[in-house]
């Protein structure tokens, strides 16, 4: 056609869509980190009710917000709301866009949006590599210099499932400048077992912290694609000024709104984490592989070279899993903690497999 693209944009992946394999319900997908069940019957039921209207654009989001801010002793005026956390991604990356301090820090490996969206807008990325499979703090910190304008920080982190503790967390936010935005995205936060986890949305007005949750995990909204971000009153202001208007749409803003007061569903969604999670860590004993344990609703295991040809084998048994070549983890698989059935139907094809 003869238009110029930005080089920056020709280097990025396309993203892997589970779609494209036209896959029925005799699958087990345990390669997206999703909610194996159904959302909260309240949810639903309140979503149905607004399909009526979506001839009109979608209402007043303050319900929710209101809804999100008190679940943490906090301000509607604390939250932002976003189509996924995709969308609050872009917008940080919009609104501390600076001529002279363009540059990025994340971990290496993380959830890969951020070095994406990161190249979409123009910034360099500076990737720590972890260190025992966590976020290692420290060199981070030592990696910011006077170009450094925002940093991605992932807890738990995507791949591995661990988390960074409160103290190192907090030691960490007090040896970076002031100017510099640190982003928590703690998409899998709901998951996390640990008492020493850190909720960085403590620290808002202490620092400048934005914390990231989304409806997408443990609240089982993904295909309505609806997150929140949480800041300090003048941040969160900010950063609406580049948001786009009725960004996220009516059916997820009701849903979300009743997924977050129905707690007896979400008691149900950790409690089956937690059970499927102790299974999947015993099958991986008895099998002699190595897992990383974990703090979210997913699990990263060794297998060595054959990493790859074991998650095409698993596809051959239509159990969908990743393998993490693209995360610079090659000899490492991921799977998602399933329903009990799907636990045990992952874990009897794996062993048949390496039989």
């Amino acid at each position: 056609m003869g238009l110029s693209i930005d080089r920056n944009i020709q280097e990025i992946p396309f993203y892997p869509k589970a779609a494209k394999y036209g896959l029925d319900e005799g699958w087990a997908k345990l390669a997206s980190n999703e909610n194996p069940f159904p959302p909260s019957p309240k949810a639903l039921s309140a979503i149905l009710d607004a399909l009526l209207s979506v001839n009109r654009y979608p209402g007043n989001d303050l319900d929710l917000r209101t809804i999100i801010s008190g679940k943490y002793g906090l301000k509607p005026e604390n939250v932002v709301l976003g189509d996924g956390s995709d969308e609050l991604i872009e917008i940080v990356l919009r609104a501390m866009k600076h001529r002279e301090r363009n540059r990025v820090i994340i971990s290496e490996p993380s959830f890969a949006f951020y070095a994406i969206a990161s190249k979409i807008y123009g910034y360099e990325t500076v990737k720590v590599p972890v260190v025992d499979m966590k976020v290692d703090l420290l060199t981070l910190s030592r990696a910011v210099d006077e170009r450094t304008r925002v940093i991605f920080l992932n807890n738990p982190l995507n791949p591995t499932g661990t988390i960074f503790e409160n103290d190192p967390f907090r030691a960490f936010l007090e040896a970076i400048p002031s100017d510099i935005l640190v982003v928590v995205d703690e998409a899998y936060g709901e998951f996390a077992e640990s008492r020493a986890f850190p909720g960085s949305y403590r620290y808002i007005d202490q620092f400048p912290v934005l914390t990231l949750r989304t409806f997408s995990k443990a609240y089982a909204l993904a295909g309505l694609r609806i997150g929140y971000g949480i800041g300090e009153v003048s941040l969160v202001s900010f950063l609406e000024r580049t948001k786009q208007p009725f960004s996220v749409n009516t059916a997820a803003l009701v849903g979300a709104k009743e997924a977050m007061l129905d707690e007896e569903y979400l008691k149900k969604v950790l409690v089956n984490n937690q059970k499927g999670k102790k299974f999947l860590y015993n099958a991986f004993t008895q099998m002699s592989i190595e897992y990383v344990p974990t703090e979210a609703n997913f699990i990263l295991f060794k297998v060595g070279k054959e990493a790859e040809t074991l998650s095409r084998k698993l596809f051959d048994e239509k159990i969908l899993v990743r393998w993490m070549g693209a995360y610079g983890l090659p000899e490492y698989v991921r799977v998602s903690v399933g329903r009990a059935e799907e636990n045990e139907r992952f874990a009897e094809a794996l062993k048949k497999i390496l039989q």
